[in-house]
């Protein structure tokens, strides 16, 4: 039983720490939107954008539909969070504050995300998108390159 506890307080920890950073950068973003957009070194911009689409806004305006798929990976993480080997367990917590952050958006504005991190002609992002990719490079590099229990 210990075992299977291993790392998931870790985890869900992660989870609440990316949730409280996410939700705190988009609110200072919203409180600032009358100076924005802002251009700073490197091509980097904060701009405050409503995405209703997901990656890339790819079904941008399906509203409900995009809203339960959310709904459903949050879902997907939180059971394999729990059924996976503990080794994998952080980088699922950080996917998981990821996919709660925007799911939060999605309930609070209308099925869409706050997005605001540009980067040259790239898409605007947000930080629960960043810990999303970078959950899931940790993951992908623990499965591929990671040690076997």
């Amino acid at each position: 039983m210990a075992r299977s506890r291993q790392g998931l307080a870790l985890a869900l920890v992660l989870a609440a720490v990316v949730v409280a950073a996410d939700q705190a950068s988009k609110w200072l973003v919203r409180a600032a939107a009358d100076d924005l957009p802002l251009r700073l070194a490197g091509g980097l911009r904060i701009d405050l954008t409503y995405n209703s689409g997901i990656s890339f806004s790819r079904f941008a305006g399906a509203g409900p539909i995009v809203v339960v798929l959310v709904a459903a990976v949050a879902a997907g993480v939180s059971a394999a969070l729990v059924l996976c080997p503990p080794r994998y367990r952080p980088a699922l917590g950080v996917i998981l504050g990821g996919a709660v952050g925007n799911l939060i958006d999605r309930l609070r504005f209308d099925g869409a995300v706050v997005d605001f991190v540009g980067l040259y002609s790239w898409p605007s992002f947000n930080l629960a998108d960043a810990a999303i990719v970078v959950g899931t490079v940790l993951l992908a590099a623990q499965v591929i390159f990671g040690a076997r229990e």
